[in-house]
């Protein structure tokens, strides 16, 4: 996710990680410099059509600020409920700019920073930088992101999001996203196939505070592992998130 990006103002974190990604340029710019935050659980954390919680329960929580010239970043950490315990299994940070265009589009440019605990999702301990550049209105959006060392030295890649909503009633919204990965140079150990993707699905309703959404994600090609076991990628989720 970078970290996560915020959809509405930037600051109804409403979606799960993967569609906030890209919706942050909705509204990316504040009226003014603010300060947010997100506490969210589900019953498996998902990145990138991949479980990074095997598959169990996980909680993020999420700290964002927006100044009104356009400057925010952004900082999350994911705990999961594993076998041997609670443990922390990715963390990350943010930063960009966003500019308004005519039209009501955003232009938005950053760089994110996250680390990964050895999970099913990632071949070891492992992390990756990526600079991002993204557009888009109040429906549908777009981001292109360039990694040098995606999970592994020396590896470079080029990851295309693009990511829509439609607000058939108040309060409801619904939510579409698709990804598609390109590994420049040799393909890592990690991965059989030069070209991935990842797709989502969801539903959301917000109810006051709380913000849930119901989804439908999964990937390929290839399975998911959680500790040695193969996993379809195809995954529903459930996702409550309370913002302050």
């Amino acid at each position: 996710m970078p970290v996560r990006a915020w959809w509405g103002r930037r600051n109804a974190r409403a979606c799960a990680p993967e569609a906030l990604l890209a919706l942050a340029l909705l509204s990316a710019a504040p009226a003014q410099a603010q300060w947010s935050g997100q506490v969210s659980a589900t019953n498996d954390g998902r990145w990138r059509g991949r479980s990074i919680s095997a598959g169990r329960p996980a909680a993020t929580l999420s700290l964002g600020y927006d100044d009104r010239s356009g400057i925010y970043a952004d900082a999350s950490a994911t705990a999961a409920a594993l076998p041997g315990g609670v443990s922390l299994v990715s963390a990350g940070v943010d930063a960009g700019y966003a500019w308004r265009l005519p039209g009501g589009r955003v232009l938005d440019l950053g760089v994110t920073r996250r680390e990964f605990r050895s999970t099913a999702a990632t071949p070891r301990r492992s992390g990756y930088t990526e600079a991002y550049v993204g557009i888009g209105g109040r429906s549908l959006s777009a981001r292109l992101h360039y990694s040098p060392d995606y999970l592994w030295r020396d590896t470079a890649t080029l990851y295309a999001t693009l990511d829509g909503v439609v607000r058939p009633a108040p309060g409801w919204r619904l939510l579409a996203h698709g990804g598609a990965m390109q590994f420049l140079g040799t393909v890592p150990r990690y991965s059989a196939d030069r070209t991935q993707f990842d797709y989502s699905l969801g539903v959301a309703k917000r109810v006051g505070r709380i913000d849930a959404q119901l989804a439908w994600s999964g990937g390929g090609p290839g399975a998911d592992f959680y500790r040695g076991a193969e996993h379809a990628r195809r995954a529903v989720t459930l996702a409550l998130s309370l913002g302050f």
